[in-house]
C-alpha cells in the first residue's frame, strides 16, 4: 500500500509538471471516439437479449423453426385487438360485420410498395394466406344465425366446428362465455385480425414496414371514427418503437441530473476566503465522465456492439461514480500539507485521494466485470458499457481531471520560486506519505459535534444499540428475500402511461388464460408403421392434454395423426397406410394442410421427415405457472422418449429469463464478494478491512434485494442487473472508510512516539475527519442525480434509481455508523485478549 501511495505522489507532481500532456490525450481520445458514432446501430429485441444464452427455449425455438407456419421466423406479423368500448359481447352480427367490413378493405384495396413494386395483401401474406381472417369471421357470423334451424356450424374453443372440419380460432377470440350445457362459445368480448407479409419476398422488410405504416394509419383512424368497437395495433416494430420511448424520455432529464450535481458540488465546495473554493473544478468535475462516455460509446459502437434500451441509466450511473470520485480527489487536496510548495501538495493530494479512488475504482471494474460472464445477453451487454466507462472514467479522473486541478490551484494561489505565495499553517500539522501518521485536517480539529459522535460510539448503548438494529435488518432482509418473486410482466418493457402497457396486459391475460397455445415438433418421424409406436405416441399425447390444473383434454389438441387414423379407420384399415411414401400420399388425399409438415425427397420420392402439432392450454394466470407447466412438459417429453421438442414465445421470456435470474444473482454475488474481499486484500493487507468490508457488502446486498420487494419490484432479468450494480456500488463507501482507517491510522510499530494514534476514538477522527464529508458528498450527489429519474414512469428506470437510493442510504449508514462501531468492538476484543 506505501508503494501505491509513493507511486500516486510521484504521478501527481508529473501531472502538476506537465500538465496539458494529461489533458490533451483524454481530449483527443474523446475526439477520435467520435468516428464511432456513425456505426450505430441498436438491439432491442427482447425476445433475443433477455433470454437465457443457455436457456432449453432456444434450442427448442430452432427446432420449429423449419415449421414457418408455427414460427413464422420469416414473416413479419402485425395483430389488431377489437373490443368493445363498453368491454361487452363482440359477437353481434352488426359488430362482426364491421369488423369484415374492415379487413375487407385492407385485404382487398390496401396496396404496400417494396420500393420499386406494389403489392395486394393476397400477394405478400405467404403460408398464412389460407389463414384468413374473413373465413373466421364468416365461421362466427354463420355459428351465431339464429334463423337456421339445424345450424351446421359450432363455435366451440379452441377448434370450431365448420362443416365436418375444424377451424382453429384459440389465436382470434378472447375473454369467452361458455353455455353450460354444449360447452359452446356464447359470448367474447376481444377479438383479435393476423396480418402477415412474407419477408422473403423481394424488398421483404421494406414491404412489411410500408404495409405496417398503412395498416396502422388505418385501424388508427377507425379507432377515432367507431363509437361502438376500439381498435388497437400490435407489432413487434411497435414494441420496439414504445421501449425505444424509454430511452427517449430520459435522456433529457439527464441534463438535470448534471445541473443538479453541478449545483450540489458548487454548494458544497464553498470555502471562505472564496478564491480557495473549487467551483472551477467543480464543473470539470461534471465534464470528465461525460467525456469517459462519449469514448466510451464511441469506441464500443465503432468495435460493433450495439446500443440498447437498457443502457440508457448506465450515463446517470457513470456520472454520479465520477463525481464521486471528484469528491475524494479535491478532498486529498484540502487535506494536503499547506506548508509545502504546489508541486509537493499536489503529489501528496494524488498520493492520500489516488490509491482510495483506484481501490473503489478496480474493484467497481471488476464487480460489473463478472456481469460478463453472465448467460443473460443484455447483462453482458450492459456490464460490457458500463465496465469500460468506468474503467476510462478512472483514467480520465487522474489525467484530464487531475491536471485541470493542477492548473486551477497554481493560478488560485500562485507559486513563486517553488514556495506558496501563504504559509499560514504551521509544519506541526503537517503530513508526508511516508509517515503514516494519523492526520486530521485543520478544519475538523475544533468541531466538537464530530467528536462527540465518535464519543457516543465509544458508549455501550450506543454498541449495543447498533449491533441489534444491524441484526434485526439481517434478520428482516433474510426473510423478506425468500418471499422474493420471479415473476415478470410483459408491461414492465414500456412506460408505465405507453399505449402498449394496456394492449400488452391485456394480450397476457388473453393468452396465458385462454390460449397458451404451444407448438410441439417431432423430428425425426416416428416408425408409425408400427402399431405399438402410435398406441405409445397417443399416450404421449394423452399426457400433454391432460396435465393437471392447465390441460383441456383432446379438444384442445390439433395433432394430424388423429384425423389422419379416424380418415383410414373409416376406409378399412389395410397394410400401409403409415408407411413411408404412401402415408405422404394418402395424408393429402385426405385433404389435410401440408402446413403441419416437414417434407424431404429421397429417391425421387418425397416422404414425411417431421411435423409439428398444437396443444392449447389454459387457466395460467402468470409466468410461475408457465414455469410450472414448461418443467411438466419437459418431464413428460422426457418420459416417452419421443424426438420432440415444444415451444411457447413467452417460455423464452420472460419465463425462463425470470427463472434464471435468481441462479444469476446468487451466482453473480459470490463471485463478486470473493472477488471484492481478494481486491481489498491486495489493497490494505488487512483481515479486519475484508471483514468488514465483506460485511458491508452482504448486508447492503441483501438489504436492497429485500427492500426492493417490498419497493414492489420482482427479481427479474432487469432487476438482477440494478441489484448487481449494488454489489459495485456497495463496496465504494465502506472501502474508503477502511482503506483510511487501516492504511493512513497505523501506529507506529517503533521510533519516536510522536504522532501515534491513542486508540480507536483517534483513528476514528482521522478517518471521519478526512473521508466521511467526502462518502457523505458521494452519497448525497447520487441520491440527488437519480431525482430527476423519478419523472420517468417506466419500470426498468424505476428498478434503477430505486436500487441507487437504497445503495446511497445503506452505504453511507454502513460506512459511517456500523463499520466504526465493528472497529470499536474489534479493538475491544483485542484489548481483552491482550489483557488474557
Amino acid at each position: 500500500m506505501r508503494a501505491l501511495e509513493r507511486f500516486f505522489d510521484s504521478y501527481g507532481r508529473l501531472v502538476f509538471r506537465q500538465p496539458f500532456f494529461f489533458i490533451l490525450v483524454p481530449s483527443l481520445l474523446t475526439i477520435v471516439s467520435t468516428y464511432g458514432f456513425w456505426s450505430f446501430h441498436s438491439q432491442d429485441d427482447i425476445w433475443d437479449i433477455y433470454a437465457p444464452l443457455n436457456g432449453l427455449s432456444r434450442v427448442e425455438e430452432k427446432g420449429l423453426s423449419k415449421y414457418e407456419f408455427a414460427s413464422g421466423s420469416h414473416h413479419h406479423r402485425m395483430q389488431i385487438l377489437i373490443g368493445r368500448r363498453d368491454e361487452g359481447n363482440i359477437l353481434e352480427p352488426s359488430l362482426l360485420s364491421k369488423m369484415s367490413k374492415a379487413h375487407h378493405t385492407v385485404a382487398e384495396n390496401m396496396t404496400a410498395s417494396n420500393g420499386q413494386s406494389e403489392f395486394f395483401y393476397k400477394q405478400m401474406c405467404g403460408v398464412y394466406c389460407n389463414s384468413s381472417n374473413a373465413a373466421l369471421l364468416a365461421l362466427m357470423q354463420a355459428a351465431i344465425d339464429k334463423s337456421v334451424s339445424s345450424n351446421p356450424f359450432k363455435l366451440s374453443f379452441p377448434n370450431a366446428e365448420a362443416l365436418q372440419k375444424r377451424a382453429f380460432v384459440g389465436y382470434s377470440l378472447g375473454g369467452l362465455t361458455f353455455d353450460n350445457k354444449t360447452n359452446d362459445v356464447v359470448a367474447a368480448k376481444l377479438f383479435i385480425l393476423h396480418y402477415m407479409v412474407d419477408t422473403t419476398l423481394p424488398g421483404g422488410k421494406l414491404l412489411a414496414t410500408n404495409f405496417e405504416m398503412k395498416l396502422r394509419a388505418f385501424f388508427e383512424k377507425l379507432d377515432v371514427e367507431d363509437s361502438l368497437l376500439s381498435y388497437a395495433f400490435l407489432s413487434r416494430t411497435r414494441e420496439l418503437e414504445e421501449q425505444r420511448e424509454i430511452t427517449t424520455t430520459s435522456l433529457p432529464f439527464l441534463v438535470l441530473t448534471v445541473i443538479v450535481l453541478t449545483g450540489f458540488m458548487l454548494i458544497t465546495l464553498v470555502r471562505l476566503p472564496l478564491r480557495e473554493s473549487q467551483h472551477f473544478e467543480a464543473i470539470v468535475g461534471v465534464i470528465s465522465p461525460g467525456m469517459a462516455l462519449w469514448t466510451t460509446t464511441g469506441f464500443l459502437w465503432w468495435l460493433g456492439y450495439p446500443f440498447s434500451n437498457i443502457l440508457t441509466v448506465v450515463p446517470f450511473l457513470v456520472i454520479t461514480i465520477g463525481i464521486d470520485d471528484a469528491f475524494l480527489i479535491l478532498a486529498g487536496w484540502r487535506q494536503s500539507t499547506k506548508t509545502k510548495n504546489l508541486e509537493e501538495r499536489m503529489g501528496e493530494a494524488v498520493a492520500i485521494s489516488g490509491a482510495s479512488v483506484a481501490v473503489t475504482s478496480v474493484t467497481d471494474v471488476a464487480c460489473f466485470g463478472t456481469g460478463l460472464f453472465s448467460n443473460l445477453p443484455v447483462v453482458q451487454l450492459f456490464c460490457l458499457y458500463t465496465t469500460v466507462a468506468l474503467a476510462v472514467d478512472f483514467f480520465y479522473q487522474m489525467t484530464f481531471f487531475t491536471a485541470f486541478v493542477g492548473i486551477v490551484v497554481r493560478k488560485q494561489l500562485g507559486e513563486e520560486d517553488g514556495k506558496p505565495r501563504t504559509n499560514k499553517v504551521s509544519s506541526s500539522s503537517s503530513i508526508t506519505v511516508s509517515s503514516m501518521a494519523p492526520f486530521v485536517p485543520e478544519k475538523f480539529r475544533d468541531l466538537s459535534h464530530l467528536e462527540l459522535f465518535i464519543e457516543i460510539l465509544h458508549t455501550s448503548f450506543a454498541k449495543a444499540l447498533i449491533m441489534a438494529s444491524f441484526i434485526a435488518h439481517i434478520a428482516l432482509c433474510t426473510y423478506l428475500t425468500t418471499k422474493v418473486r420471479t415473476d415478470f410482466d410483459m408491461e414492465n418493457l414500456y412506460l408505465f402511461d405507453s399505449p402498449l402497457t394496456d394492449i400488452s396486459r391485456r394480450m397476457q391475460r388473453f393468452v396465458l388464460g385462454e390460449a397458451f397455445v404451444v407448438n410441439f415438433a417431432v423430428e425425426p418421424m416416428p416408425q408409425f408403421e408400427n402399431e405399438t409406436v402410435r398406441n405409445s405416441f397417443e399416450d404421449f399425447l394423452v399426457d400433454l392434454e391432460t396435465i393437471q390444473n392447465f390441460g383441456a383434454g383432446p379438444t384442445y389438441t390439433n395433432v394430424w395423426t388423429r384425423e389422419y387414423a379416424n380418415a383410414i379407420a373409416f376406409w378399412g384399415e389395410e397394410e400401409g397406410y403409415w408407411s413411408q411414401p404412401e402415408l405422404l400420399t394418402n395424408y393429402r388425399e385426405y385433404g389435410i394442410d401440408d402446413k403441419y409438415l416437414s417434407i424431404s425427397m429421397k429417391d425421387d420420392e418425397s416422404f414425411i421427415d417431421g411435423f409439428f402439432f398444437t396443444i392449447t392450454y389454459h387457466n395460467l394466470s402468470n409466468f410461475l405457472e408457465v414455469e410450472d407447466l414448461l418443467l411438466v412438459r419437459r418431464g413428460i417429453i422426457a418420459k416417452h422418449g419421443f424426438p420432440v421438442k415444444s415451444h411457447h414465445p413467452l417460455e423464452k421470456v420472460p419465463t425462463e429469463s425470470a427463472a434464471s435470474a435468481p441462479g444469476n444473482f446468487v451466482q453473480t454475488s459470490v463471485s463478486a464478494v470473493v472477488l471484492m474481499s481478494v481486491l481489498v486484500l491486495l489493497f490494505v493487507m488487512q483481515f479486519e478491512a475484508i471483514l468488514s468490508v465483506v460485511v458491508s457488502i452482504v448486508s447492503i446486498c441483501l438489504g436492497v434485494v429485500a427492500y426492493l420487494h417490498l419497493w414492489n419490484v420482482h427479481l427479474d432479468a432487469v432487476s438482477l442487473i440494478s441489484m448487481l450494480m449494488s454489489i459495485g456500488f456497495s463496496v465504494d463507501y465502506s472501502a474508503h472508510v477502511c482503506y483510511h482507517y487501516f492504511a493512513h491510522c497505523q501506529p507506529e510499530e517503533s521510533g519516536s512516539h510522536e504522532g501515534k494514534t491513542d486508540g480507536t476514538k483517534s483513528r476514528l477522527l482521522s478517518t471521519l475527519g478526512g473521508v466521511g464529508w467526502p462518502v457523505m458528498q458521494s452519497g448525497l450527489s447520487t441520491i440527488l442525480g437519480m431525482f430527476p429519474l423519478m419523472f420517468v414512469r417506466a419500470y426498468v428506470v424505476a428498478v434503477f434509481w430505486k436500487t441507487v437510493i437504497l445503495v446511497g442510504v445503506l452505504g453511507m449508514l454502513h460506512a459511517l455508523v456500523l463499520l466504526p462501531v465493528i472497529f470499536i468492538l474489534t479493538d475491544d476484543v483485542k484489548r481483552l485478549l491482550r489483557s488474557k
